[in-house]
């Protein structure tokens, strides 16, 4: 197969095509072409080039760059993720097409490091400002005892008889040979005989960490933010895994989140609703006046132009929208009590009741 090949035409799919339509090409190609069930001589390099395809088109930014700009808008063209590969495939069939494969250019007993995924509390103020947050928490390292080996000072890790360092063995399933992992060593091509006191033998430890992550602006509830390579650490020359950080805003005392708008809902008085007042609102860039217009009715909305969040796609920013509600007194003095009834005698079907004198009229000429 031809390099650079249009990724698209190596799964042999539309170019909008859905995440579906990728992931089932992906399995199928990736079966048919796999080297230990294949034995064409070009079965390697198209599997390659179809692990390849699916790692660009997979990734949705990836593929909105390479949809732009080719395969120069690509810096690297790294396979698809273990973890990727284990959704697509389910672990019993990752583990017969991949787990022989994967290996044969790493170190027998390479493991991939487990990802940690951590929920991440932001802010409406750090999403609208962006920046860098700290964050902390434990994740898997080298054990500094053993130096990640998982053997004792003096005592090394023996080869496995069973499969004689490969960590890996070749079982019969009916008329297919598969390729799993060695059930004597489970997969490491090695065993220890005298753990580490520290690691138990494993050649890791549990480590606390603090990290710097950037936090885009205007970043939104249930978005992922993903640091390479930040997650637990491999064993024997095995990749380090991925950090996932889950964003979760945490509830604010007066806005409430309505994509790139905030809304504020704001009590007034009714005598400034009738006749028309300017009052003070909170934003996020502090207090704001906002003109209430005579006549207001509760439940309007007011508009601030460009005092919402900003985009996480750079595009703009969003408004806020004042909500005005109108609040009923309570617990009113004589006096008080005097001048509501008092006007209330004087509107009457006041012309300036234009609802009130609608509804009336109808329910008039509903049981007349």
């Amino acid at each position: 197969m031809s390099n650079p090949a249009d990724y698209y035409e190596v799964l042999g799919v539309a170019r909008d095509a859905d995440a579906a339509t990728l992931k089932k090409a992906f399995r199928q190609l990736a079966i048919q072409y796999h080297p230990d069930r294949n034995s064409a001589p070009d079965a390697e390099d198209r599997f390659k080039a179809i692990n390849e395809a699916y790692a660009v088109l997979s990734d949705p930014e990836k593929r909105a760059r390479y949809d732009r700009f080719g395969h120069e808008g690509l810096s690297g063209r790294a396979g698809p993720r273990e973890a990727d590969l284990r959704d697509v495939f389910g672990g019993d069939l990752f583990e017969q097409l991949f787990g022989g494969f994967a290996r044969r250019a790493t170190r027998p007993g390479a493991r991939h490091g487990d990802d940690v995924r951590l929920p991440f509390p932001v802010t409406l103020e750090e999403v609208a400002a962006g920046g860098e947050k700290s964050v902390t928490f434990r994740r898997q390292a080298t054990c500094a005892t053993c130096d990640g080996s998982g053997a004792q000072a003096g005592h090394a890790p023996v080869t496995c008889d069973a499969c004689g360092g490969m960590g890996r063995v070749r079982v019969q399933h009916g008329f297919l040979p598969m390729v799993t992992g060695c059930p004597r060593c489970r997969g490491e091509g090695r065993i220890v005989t005298h753990p580490c006191g520290t690691c138990r033998g494993n050649g890791l430890v549990q480590e606390e960490v603090t990290l710097k992550v950037p936090v885009p602006a205007g970043i939104g509830e249930g978005h992922t933010l993903r640091l390479d390579g930040e997650g637990g650490q491999g064993v024997r020359g095995g990749q380090p895994g991925d950090l996932y950080l889950i964003i979760q805003e945490a509830e604010h005392p007066f806005f409430e989140r309505d994509g790139d708008h905030l809304v504020c809902e704001v009590p007034i008085s009714f005598p400034q609703a009738a006749l028309g007042s300017n009052i003070s609102v909170p934003t996020l860039d502090g207090k704001a006046r906002v003109k209430v217009p005579s006549g207001t009715q509760s439940g309007r909305v007011l508009r601030l132009r460009g005092k919402g969040l900003p985009n996480v796609e750079g595009r703009g920013r969003g408004d806020q929208l004042v909500r005005l509600q109108i609040e009923t007194p309570v617990d009113l003095s004589p006096r008080q009590r005097e001048l509501l009834e008092e006007l209330e005698s004087l509107s009457g079907d006041h012309p300036g009741q234009p609802r009130r004198k609608s509804f009336l009229d109808k329910l008039k000429e509903l049981f007349d």
